[in-house]
């Protein structure tokens, strides 16, 4: 996974992990738009000092099935709810993107806020599955283009794309059993890290507080 914080993480991933539900529940029931809410962003953007190239065209790709649903919206008429749900998506994709979670940091976040286990885990092996899914893609896509392949509107290019959807499929959940038996074997009921302290300072309190002092703002107003 790509690096989107250019040096090294200044907040607590518990509170980050607070940080994003927080802020993800209030756009998601917000039910007008308003420029207070990029605040909590840009906030977090001077405390990461994050790579917003990396951060946009991640929020980019993302985008294609987002667009879809603004389509279908839009097509019915529903204009102003077809862009709603487009830029509350977007904001809360670039707020949660910009944290760079992977299956261990948001792990140990949520084993730190004492969730459950269980929870923590289906959490952890989604994420990793879908690493390994896109590591996978990647390489076949290496493998395809060294062989000459040029797909086209043919029983061979069909095949060809089925066989490659089978492999991955199989590659992944055969590698996601050999993370969970290793798991089994090698930790203590299950926990892939103990839980620790949770850092509570000066970057963590001001954006926790941006992120609360906008929602107080918003519904007072």
């Amino acid at each position: 996974m790509a690096v989107i914080c250019k040096t090294l993480p200044k907040i607590d991933y518990s509170i980050g992990v607070l940080c994003v539900l927080f802020y993800s529940f209030f756009i998601a029931t917000a039910q007008t738009l308003d420029l207070l809410l990029l605040l909590p962003i840009l906030v977090q953007a001077i405390i990461l000092n994050g790579d917003f190239k990396t951060i946009f065209f991640k929020v980019l790709k993302v985008n294609l099935f987002i667009g879809v649903t603004f389509l279908i919206l839009f097509l019915e008429g529903k204009n102003e709810l077809a862009w709603l749900v487009l830029i509350r998506a977007n904001l809360i994709l670039w707020f949660t993107l910009s944290f760079n979670f992977d299956g261990f940091k948001l792990y140990g976040g949520l084993q730190n806020l004492k969730v459950a286990n269980n929870f923590s885990l289906v959490l952890f092996f989604t994420i990793k599955y879908i690493e390994v899914l896109f590591s996978t893609i990647l390489r076949l896509k290496e493998v395809l283009k060294i062989r000459g392949f040029n797909g086209g509107v043919n029983i061979k290019t069909f095949k060809t794309y089925g066989d490659i959807l089978a492999f991955m499929l199989y590659t992944s959940i055969s590698k996601m059993q050999m993370v969970h038996d290793v798991i089994h074997l090698r930790t203590k009921d299950d926990r892939l890290l103990p839980a620790s302290k949770i850092k509570f300072e000066v970057n963590e309190i001001l954006l926790l507080s941006t992120i609360l002092g906008v929602i107080f703002v918003y519904y007072i107003k």
